[in-house]
């Protein structure tokens, strides 16, 4: 008999910031209910395979596993992708492995707007709401992840871009794409918001190919002395980031 298909609901990459205590933690579902973890261990493991963390305790609270990280666990390390975390946990008497790749980090990105900043462009999205929901937060969450994960695909580290205010027409169009998706399905309103969302899908797509970021490319708190697009940012090595940099006067 096969094991149970579990929905292990990372959200992206596993940021790791250097040198800073933090959980790491990961939902498990299945059929929408929370799954029924007794127990579990946790795992990390650095950029060449060396175990970080081993079969460290993890903490179970309602379907989330949890482990932690201490400071001391990464000080010293290499910045960089290619980091593992695991986790082991233990669901109706059989253990099922969760494995996500990581980061380790400086500091990690975040979105630059939120739901005051939707109704302010569109003053009727808080009121709209399905019964239940109570803000646009997961709209947002769900568009930050949309847009971070599509920028990891194409090999574009995100966390090491310094300017968050240049994701804002980014956010913004996502952010509304979805909800007014959302809200095609729900309102009986014709087409109104149909068109909506795909009025906001096309501003999504010129918006997110006219990003721009300074970066800091080694993560050392030296940024590029003029922002730079996305294409741009994906291909840079440090070592040729750094030639590029020498050579040009930005």
């Amino acid at each position: 008999m096969s094991d149970t298909l579990y929905s292990a609901r990372f959200r992206g990459p596993t940021l790791i910031e250097i040198n800073k205590a933090q959980t790491v933690s990961l939902d498990v579902e299945k059929d929408g209910s929370a799954a029924s973890i007794t127990s579990g261990t946790f795992y990390v493991y650095d950029e060449g395979g060396n175990v970080i963390i081993d079969a460290q305790a993890a903490t179970v609270a309602s379907g989330t596993i949890s482990g932690t990280i201490a400071a001391s666990d990464t000080s010293g390390k290499t910045l960089g992708p290619s980091w593992l975390v695991r986790f082991d946990a233990v669901i109706g008497g059989k253990t099922y492995r969760f494995n996500n790749d990581a980061c380790l980090c400086v500091a990690r990105l975040y979105p630059p707007i939120g739901q005051t900043d939707l109704v302010n462009r569109h003053s009727d999205v808080a009121n709209l709401l399905a019964s239940g929901v109570t803000s646009c937060q997961q709209y947002i969450d769900d568009a930050w992840s949309d847009i971070t994960n599509r920028m990891y695909s194409e090999q574009s580290y995100f966390w090491r871009l310094r300017t968050p205010s240049a994701f804002r027409n980014v956010m913004f169009a996502r952010s509304l794409t979805l909800i007014f998706r959302d809200y095609a399905t729900l309102l009986n309103a014709g087409d109104r918001y149909m068109q909506l969302s795909e009025y906001y899908e096309q501003q999504y797509e010129r918006a997110y190919s006219k990003l721009r970021s300074r970066i800091d490319q080694d993560e050392d708190n030296q940024l590029s002395n003029r922002q730079q697009s996305i294409p741009a940012v994906t291909y840079l090595t440090p070592l040729s980031y750094r030639r590029n940099r020498s050579r040009r006067n930005y």
